[in-house]
């Protein structure tokens, strides 16, 4: 995937902006509701300028799990909705759900592969399946 690619993405600042404006949270109350609950003594992880120009599409860096979860937190959102969104922004990752939604799998886009990776990657799925069936 070409780097121009990512720095249009923005589902994460979409998803920060507008569930805080739902919440109708400032920016500092936003940040002192970021606590990782694996780890609730640290207190806050994020920093409202962090969360001012996530929101703005400025260049940050990307979130790591803890700060993940201190997100999902803080905005009362699953963790899932968080990772995805992250995932998608900052590593280009698509997430995929069969229709029962009872498992995901997480895959890149498809323009991003060559026309071998996408053959091998149909092989591994088609030889599971035959594995399941036998």
């Amino acid at each position: 995937m070409a780097d121009h690619d990512l720095t249009q993405r923005t589902q994460l600042s979409d998803l920060v902006r507008s569930r805080r404006a739902e919440l109708r949270l400032s920016l500092r109350s936003l940040s002192a509701a970021c606590v990782d609950p694996e780890n609730p003594e640290n207190g806050s992880i994020i920093g409202y300028n962090y969360i001012d120009r996530l929101e703005k599409n400025a260049d940050v860096k990307a979130p790591k799990i803890p700060e993940l979860r201190a997100l999902a937190n803080g905005l009362g959102v699953p963790l899932a909705a968080i990772q995805d969104a992250a995932g998608a922004q900052f590593m280009g990752i698509t997430p995929q759900y069969i229709t029962s939604g009872e498992a995901r799998a997480l895959v890149t886009y498809a323009e991003g592969m060559t026309d071998a990776e996408r053959r091998q990657l149909l092989a591994i799925v088609e030889a599971y399946n035959r594995s399941r069936t036998q």
